[in-house]
């Protein structure tokens, strides 16, 4: 790489520690066991993570990759700076790239802080420029089994993406001290200036990539699957018979019926539903955005996709995998599934059946009300009745009792009457006597004749 190339570089790189994007990330879709992977690889995970997908401090980040390959979901996005440093090999004058860990005493061409700080991707990417060693002789003492884990891991992909026989070829796994040697090619003035030209190319062209405005931010969690899908392009059509590389790919089955679940699921933007003139619809996955974590699989509510598939391919680019034939809701024209009995989709049917429970329930509560009121009415009907039940006995008492309290005040005013006249008598009896006695006291006068 030349020196504007690499000083303009240096200049556009803003960031020095990956980035992460959050709406891809594994832990926001339905699962039993959250994923820990990126924190739980990482040297500084704790100072680092807060949780997963969530960053608290990334100023102890030595940009070691470890999160990067380790993330299932690709949403851990690698820093411009990184890219440059673990491609930038593929552009030397060697034919071969020696790559190792810090605690190798052999001389490599790369040196990492773990072999699986690189992912698969950029290895393929590495192995289709140039023959790689593999520096594994301080693998059998390291005690860091997640490392380990991480490696095998991207062994055994590599294996799967290029075939046993490829991958002898390219790759030399270096277990002993002495085997596979680092050495230099010697060039020539010719041969030197002309390597020197072609790392001055290449790098101009990633950095015209990175520029703002030229990349994706789509794109911006897959460039090492970006740079290996040119390269597959490259080799396509520079050969005559293209090598096929093996890829995981979602496996759709005779259940799916294009309702568009794993599309809306898949934030990689890896796999589209389209629909065809002739009414069918094909489900299209982009290899080189697809990072196999699977996320589209368990959205499938219909099992419509039965894991993923290995599949053989010239190139990472779209590829037809399933077509369909949608039959639509009557409701709402939404895809169902081809077996349903009445037509609807489960959106629709929960509707109804909400719409039905809802006016049952207002008819209940309409009678309720009506029986309610019915009774209430009734009630104060019979309390009425009654009210005018009790005025009229009580008016009927009244009456009953008038004549009894007359007779009785009679019978006490003619009980009371002889009582008062006794008195009067023996009152009258002594003025009566002198009148007797001075009638008789008077002597009679003489009648003339």
């Amino acid at each position: 790489m030349g020196f504007f190339t690499r000083t303009a570089m240096d200049m556009l790189m803003k960031t020095t520690h990956p980035e992460i994007n959050r709406r891809q990330c594994w832990n926001l879709h339905p699962h039993r066991k959250p994923c820990t992977e990126c924190k739980d690889i990482c040297p500084y995970g704790e100072q680092i993570f807060t949780r997963p997908n969530l960053v608290k401090d990334w100023d102890p980040c030595t940009e070691c990759g470890l999160c990067v390959s380790a993330c299932r979901s690709g949403c851990i996005i690698p820093s411009p700076e990184q890219v440059q440093r673990d491609t930038s090999a593929a552009d030397t004058d060697n034919d071969t790239i020696w790559i190792g860990c810090e605690k190798s005493t052999r001389k490599n061409s790369m040196v990492r802080t773990c072999i699986s700080a690189l992912t698969w991707e950029t290895l393929a990417y590495l192995a289709l420029n140039k023959k790689i060693v593999l520096d594994l002789t301080p693998c059998g003492e390291c005690e860091n089994d997640l490392c380990a884990a991480q490696l095998r891991k991207e062994l055994t992909r590599l294996v799967d993406f290029f075939g046993q026989p490829m991958f002898e070829a390219r790759f030399t796994l270096a277990y002993e001290p002495d085997e596979a040697l680092y050495h230099v090619k010697e060039l020539s003035r010719r041969e030197m200036f002309e390597q020197v030209s072609h790392g001055s190319k290449s790098g101009t062209k990633k950095l015209l990539q990175m520029l703002p405005g030229l990349h994706s931010e789509d794109d911006g969690g897959v460039d090492f699957r970006l740079l290996l899908h040119q390269r597959t392009k490259q080799l396509k059509a520079a050969m005559d018979t293209p090598l096929k590389y093996g890829y995981y790919l979602p496996n759709f089955t005779d259940k799916c019926f294009g309702c568009g679940k794993c599309e809306k699921a898949c934030r990689a933007g890896a796999l589209k539903l389209e629909d065809l003139p002739d009414g069918q619809t094909r489900i299209v996955i982009t290899p080189w955005k697809c990072s196999e974590c699977e996320v589209c699989v368990a959205s499938c509510s219909n099992h419509g996709i039965d894991g993923m598939k290995l599949r053989q391919l010239t190139t990472l680019g779209p590829v037809s995998v399933h077509k369909c034939t949608k039959t639509l809701c009557k409701e709402c024209g939404k895809p169902i599934a081809p077996g349903s009995v009445d037509g609807v989709c489960t959106v629709c049917r929960i509707k109804a059946r909400t719409k039905k429970r809802q006016e049952e329930a207002a008819a209940r509560a309409k009678q309720l009300r009506e029986e309610r009121e019915a009774k209430k009415a009734a009630e104060e009907a019979a309390k009425a009745a009654a009210e005018a039940g009790a005025d009229a006995a009580e008016t009927a008492v009244q009456t009953a009792a008038a004549p009894a309290e007359t007779a009785a005040a009679g019978s006490v005013i003619t009980a009371l009457t002889p009582e008062k006249a006794a008195p009067a008598a023996l009152d009258e009896t002594p003025a009566a006597a002198p009148e007797n006695t001075a009638e008789k006291d008077v002597p009679d006068t003489p009648k003339n004749d």
